[in-house]
């Protein structure tokens, strides 16, 4: 077991310095040191973008992480977690816990799941616990996504995943409002029966959130998904604080996928 203490510092808007302390806990099979430092890299990274939501001074991750994905269902039996196949990783709120079942994936892909899996806990963090499903799986998805580099995160938005977008808009087969108001069972199931097509769309709406929206408005979301009094749906959230309301969003995340 090893744990990393990581300490990030940033001045807030009150000119007051205010340190930000991240420590991850390493379970399970052993990584490489370059694994661990391209890890801890990333988190850095996710951790600052995730801070201007607002975090606890101090988060704890734990990471387990399994070779063989047989090691890995033998271990999450004994909490009565059974994973779908083709399941690689999975976040256990709970336990506070990222669990990779396999490390067979390639090198890059296979840190990508790690990546996905640590930002489920900042984004239960960053929404009182309740995301919508597709904002929790489509940040994940967005920094499964990115690589570190000097310059910061680099994020990918695929070409496959591109088309998908751009062919499910063609055929017309896209209900943006449904899928915005969906729950876990709801959304599972269309991503089970069409092809990823749950997690791509979720990815496309963060990318839109992150890369396009200007950011006031993506604070405004976020604190209305904060506030457990809220009851209305997240359409209606999103038709309260996007200007032109849900209607003009729907036009510009069409624009912004053609």
């Amino acid at each position: 077991m090893r744990v990393f203490h990581l300490i990030l510092l940033w001045v807030c808007f009150c000119d007051l310095l205010h340190a930000q302390t991240v420590q991850i806990t390493y379970e399970g099979d052993p990584l490489t040191d370059k694994e661990r430092r391209k890890i801890e890299q990333t988190l850095q990274y996710e951790v600052e973008f995730y801070s201007q939501f607002g975090l606890p001074d101090t988060l704890n991750l734990k990471l387990t992480v399994f070779n063989k994905r047989e090691d890995a269902l033998t271990y999450l039996d004994k909490f009565n977690i059974h994973p779908p196949k083709g399941t690689n990783g999975l976040y256990i709120p709970r336990l506070q816990k990222a669990i990779i079942l396999s490390r067979e994936k390639e090198y890059q892909q296979g840190l990508g799941i790690i990546y996905h899996e640590l930002s489920h806990h900042l984004t239960l963090k960053i929404t009182a616990g309740r995301p919508p499903i597709w904002f929790n799986e489509g940040l994940a998805e967005y920094f499964e996504h990115c690589k570190a580099n000097k310059k910061g995160l680099q994020h990918t938005f695929t070409e496959y995943e591109k088309g998908r977008i751009r062919t499910i808009y063609m055929l017309g087969d896209i209900d943006l409002l449904t899928f915005i108001n969906s729950r876990q069972k709801e959304f599972m199931q269309q991503q089970r029966t069409d092809e990823q097509y749950a997690y791509i769309l979720s990815h496309a709406l963060v990318t839109f959130w992150i890369e396009k929206i200007p950011r006031q408005i993506f604070h405004d979301f976020v604190r209305s998904l904060q506030n457990k009094d809220n009851s209305s749906t997240v359409s209606k959230q999103i038709d309260q604080i996007y200007t032109g309301g849900f209607k003009q969003f729907e036009k510009d995340f069409e624009a912004f996928c053609r």
